[in-house]
Order: structure tokens, then C-alpha cells, then sequence
């Protein structure tokens, strides 16, 4: 016959260990949560999402609509999404739009000169 204090001690031992699962687990499923809400986006995403704070630098202007359709009218298909032999379509801050390449938009970008508005590359 099993003893009563050896059920009522390993009946609380189970508990406890019950306790701690139940306790180690919701950072993991917090964990979990956090990141399947961002599991579809990209950076691109997060990056407009900062950037959109400004009304102005959303919105495409008549230059940069104009110097895509040149663009697209000389053979090449511009598109939202980068690559790294792309020509980029830059509007400055002064509405100035320039096509310079991946890499001087990648430096002008990070220090807050403009914004990347299309990438451009020749169609295939």
C-alpha cells in the first residue's frame, strides 16, 4: 500500500512542475506572437511605415511620375521593389529628382537626403 504522504508529496511536486511549464511558457508564445504578426513584412515595409510619418514624402510628384515614364519610354521597367544593379529614381528634399545608382541612393537615404521613389533596370 503506497503511503499517504508519499501521494500528497509527489502529488505536489507534479504541480510545481506543472507551475513552471505553464510559467516558462508564455515568453515563448509571447515570443511566437510578436513574431508571426511580423512574419509577412519586410524591411521595405517598416522602412516606409517610418518614413510615411511626413505627408509629403508619400506622395509621389509630378517629376518623379515623369522621369519613371521616360525611363519606362527608353526600355526600362521600373518597379517598388530594390535589386542591386538597379538606377534609382531619388527625389530630394529640395523636390530635386535625379536617376543615380543603387549605391550613392543606398548612401544619400541614410543620411536622410531624400527618398528612393523607383527602381528602375532594363526589362528582361
Amino acid at each position: 500500500m503506497i503511503r499517504t504522504d508519499a501521494v500528497v508529496a509527489s502529488s505536489h511536486l507534479v504541480r510545481l512542475a506543472l507551475a513552471t511549464c505553464a510559467i516558462a511558457a508564455v515568453p515563448a508564445v509571447l515570443g511566437f506572437q510578436l513574431f508571426a504578426a511580423h512574419l509577412g513584412e519586410t524591411s521595405r515595409d517598416v522602412v516606409n511605415a517610418a518614413t510615411c510619418q511626413e505627408e509629403s514624402s508619400c506622395v509621389l510628384t509630378t517629376a518623379v511620375q515623369r522621369t519613371v515614364a521616360d525611363l519606362e519610354d527608353r526600355g526600362l521597367h521600373c518597379r517598388a521593389r530594390p535589386g542591386l544593379t538597379d538606377l534609382v529614381v531619388f527625389e530630394r528634399k529640395n523636390t530635386e529628382v535625379t536617376v543615380i545608382d543603387f549605391a550613392t541612393a543606398l548612401k544619400a537615404s541614410s543620411i536622410g537626403e531624400g527618398w528612393v521613389r523607383s527602381y528602375c533596370m532594363a526589362a528582361q
